[in-house]
């Protein structure tokens, strides 16, 4: 990669101060095929190409993994060298959006109240919850609960915090989250993935049911479910570790589909601790942790306001966030929907074992994807990108948000690292020279696609 051919422009441009313009391009993009852009040190320049067979986009992107905003313009070159003949860079075949996931339905539609069934004299068992409120787990970070047994498969045990009091509701719930775990989600995800570790060496996975979930951060936050990469590493003590493979779901959960796509995240991220953080290796980044488990949804309850949020607003939510907890994203549901799109275009074109070579694999983040998919991540994002406009996207087919730009004025945006504008020039003369500039930082890439005419 560190060829000393790189040395000469290296040197010519210290010598010289300043970095040559990138080359006055002349794409020319096909129904089939989009046409990257030059960009030199976050500056590209083009004429607009003909585009009577569809509607010109312009996807325009930063690659920087900082996911702050940069400022990126869009102009009409005032005067440009018309003797300068043109050049173009090869084009790039599209690989549309395939919407495999719209067919996909949950396969257990009912509760099933069989082995779920547990006697009189229920298992007792002490847990630490974490709440989430930046306190340290010793000193009000916990909270410690008492819980019994409320169902039990061959699998896993499902145990009810005693706070929730008594109530007929939690054992039916109880018994649907055996049904859903056992016939549905463990299976699937072991053959994509591997079974669980048994930290506990019960033979069991422990799933949790308590209020506290309701109440963390303060009381600012409610989430449907986690899990706790410390719970897989036996090296922690109480409270930082309940020293088990398990989940921990709000019992204001009720039974459904919904109840089906949180209980598949959850185990999805079970599957991963399992396979890295047991067995001492580093924890995958939240983009990829969070994506995967997404992906292992059988429907739309937990993904889709997640997928609509990203798309009506494509540029401001970045994609690469190694931790969404101290980036301040970690409830964004517009960063969710991108990595669950991205992910999804990528098992498209990969395979679906692609999520068990990443959460196997000993590196992580954008380093762990071009390993296990031998491409390069400025390759993959663009081509996703582009794919965003051609085919139909899960549980939205009106694709992401498009920018109308007539060049009678210069376009102004703030574009966050590893995001997206899309952007339609459609009032500009074909032959138009257009300037694209943003900070050397933003690592600006500019992609022309032509996108079927709407009806």
């Amino acid at each position: 990669m560190r060829s000393p051919r790189w040395l000469i422009p290296i040197v010519l441009v210290s010598l010289s101060g300043r970095t040559p313009a990138p080359p006055l391009e002349s794409p020319r993009p096909t129904e089939s095929a989009a046409a990257p852009i030059t960009v030199r040190d976050g500056f590209a320049r083009f004429r607009v190409p003909p585009h009577g067979n569809g509607e010109l986009v312009l996807v325009v992107s930063a690659l920087a993994t900082d996911p702050r905003p940069f400022a990126v313009s869009l102009s009409i070159a005032s005067s440009e060298g018309r003797r300068v003949t043109p050049t173009s860079l090869p084009l790039l075949a599209i690989h549309p959006y395939r919407n495999r996931r719209q067919l996909l339905k949950p396969t257990v539609t009912r509760v099933v109240q069989t082995a779920a069934t547990v006697s009189s004299a229920r298992h007792r068992r002490i847990f630490d919850v974490p709440l989430l409120n930046d306190l340290p787990a010793h000193n009000g970070g916990c909270v410690r609960v008492v819980a019994r047994t409320a169902a039990a498969g061959s699998r896993c045990t499902v145990y009810l915090d005693e706070a929730t009091g008594p109530g007929g509701r939690y054992l039916e719930l109880a018994a649907a989250v055996v049904s859903w775990m056992e016939t549905t989600i463990m299976p699937r995800g072991d053959r994509l993935i591997g079974p669980p570790a048994d930290i506990d060496n019960d033979g069991k996975l422990a799933i949790l049911l308590t209020p506290r979930l309701g109440t963390l951060q303060r009381n600012r936050t409610t989430v449907g479910g986690f899990v706790r990469a410390a719970d897989f590493r036996p090296n922690l003590e109480r409270p930082l570790s309940n020293q088990a493979d398990m989940i921990y779901l709000n019992s204001s959960l009720i039974p459904g589909p919904g109840l089906g796509d949180v209980l598949a995240h959850e185990y999805r991220h079970v599957l991963t601790c399992s396979h890295r953080d047991a067995l001492g290796h580093p924890s995958e980044e939240d983009w990829l942790n969070e994506g995967l488990a997404h992906l292992a949804e059988p429907g739309p309850t937990n993904i889709m306001h997640r997928i609509r949020t990203f798309l009506a607003d494509p540029s401001r939510y970045p994609l690469v966030v190694p931790d969404y907890y101290q980036a301040g994203l970690w409830r964004c549901d517009g960063v969710r929907g991108a990595t669950f799109l991205f992910l999804d275009w990528c098992f498209e074109q990969h395979g679906e074992h692609l999520a068990g070579r990443l959460l196997r694999s000993r590196h992580s983040g954008v380093a762990n994807l071009e390993r296990v998919t031998h491409e390069r991540f400025s390759r993959l994002y663009r081509d996703w990108s582009v794919a965003m406009l051609h085919g139909g996207i899960p549980f939205h087919p009106g694709g992401p948000q498009v920018l109308r730009w007539t060049g009678g004025d210069p376009l102004r945006l703030e574009l966050a690292g590893t995001a997206t504008a899309y952007i339609a020039p459609g009032q500009l003369t074909p032959g138009t020279v257009v300037h694209v500039r943003a900070p050397s930082q933003a690592r600006l890439q500019v992609t022309a696609t032509l996108r079927a005419t709407m009806e």
